[in-house]
């Protein structure tokens, strides 16, 4: 389906690859009965097929009969073919088939890739095919591991926190990436038993736990820091990762290690500027919650204060007459 649906550049459509591959196994079972060679993908005949304008799965049907066909009854009609011609078609098929963008990939491409094509290659011309795929395979996932291996991060923070309702100073470790036997030493850097402080606390949120060595790995940092006195604690923990760790390691210890994020938390620092404006917002709020309320008859009122009161007008105005001149007072004139 794959081939097809690459030679033909269309879509993949949704299908059962399970059914495929019992409906293959249950002829190529048949075959075995009647003393018959099993048969496999076929991509040369499914090439040839579409080549010459199939388009459903009924074509498959219609070659394998016509071929169960010449082998039975017509035999005699097949080896009237020069077998020059039989030569000729095979050659259309690989020539139809051949990736030719393969050498871009052996010029321009990754190193791993292009060792890869030439393993499958070389051992497929000196072995078989099955054996090729094989030694392709493992070449391509020790690669893999070894990839992934360099790829294990992380966000180291020295801060105090809340641990257990006591405030200490913790190496908050944010864990990125899979942990396993490639990456298992890259994971072990990352602590030191000696510089770290009496609290460490291993984040798991975005890393897991693969295999044995990353669980021996996580033990190994435990028992070290347990011999120094210093604790070691585990939170969010993948179910995976939690299970892997159980298997083969100590219960209790575990059951001290694992924690829950509500066992522990930041500690809140005030600063003095906050506390200042904390101080004047309370001044503030007093002043506030001291003044009277108004009222109309409140002697607290603006035009009660000293500062507006004149005790005697008489007085004041020989005062003004003596420095300014005669005064005339008149009342204004109010417009109509």
């Amino acid at each position: 389906l794959q081939a097809c649906n690459e030679i033909t550049d269309t879509v993949a459509k949704v299908s059962d690859s399970n059914q495929e591959l019992f409906a293959q196994g249950l002829a190529n079972l048949v075959s075995g009965l009647f003393r018959a060679m099993g048969g496999d993908a076929m991509i040369g005949q499914s090439t040839i097929n579409i080549m010459n304008g199939a388009r459903h799965r009924v074509s498959s049907t219609c070659s394998g009969l016509f071929m169960l066909l010449f082998v039975i009854a017509i035999s005699g009609f097949i080896e009237l073919l020069p077998i020059a011609t039989l030569t000729g078609v095979l050659f259309m098929v690989v020539i139809s088939t051949f990736q030719w963008q393969t050498f871009q990939i052996l010029r321009y491409g990754r190193l791993s890739d292009s060792g890869v094509i030439l393993i499958v290659t070389l051992v497929a011309v000196f072995f078989n095919l099955a054996v090729a795929i094989a030694a392709g395979i493992a070449f391509s996932a020790l690669v893999h591991a070894w990839d992934s291996g360099r790829c294990v991060e992380a966000d180291i923070e020295l801060k105090p926190m809340v641990v257990n309702g006591e405030t200490c100073q913790v190496k908050y470790v944010h864990v990125k990436g899979s942990i396993f036997f490639g990456s298992a030493r890259h994971f072990i850097a990352l602590f030191n038993v000696a510089d770290d402080p009496h609290t460490v606390i291993i984040d798991f949120k975005d890393a897991i736990i693969i295999d044995h060595s990353a669980v021996a790995a996580v033990q190994g940092i435990t028992s070290r820091f347990a011999k120094a006195g210093k604790v070691v604690l585990l939170t969010n923990l993948p179910k995976k990762s939690t299970g892997r760790l159980h298997r083969t390691g100590d219960h209790l210890i575990l059951g001290d290690q694992i924690r829950d994020e509500t066992t522990f938390h930041d500690v809140v620092i005030v600063s003095n500027d906050d506390e200042t404006n904390e101080g004047e917002d309370d001044t503030f709020q007093e002043e506030i919650e001291l003044t009277p309320s108004h009222g109309v008859n409140d002697e607290h009122t603006l035009g009660n204060l000293a500062m507006f009161q004149v005790q005697d007008v008489d007085e004041t105005l020989s005062d003004l007459e003596r420095k300014q001149g005669n005064l005339s007072l008149h009342e204004a004139k109010k417009d109509s």
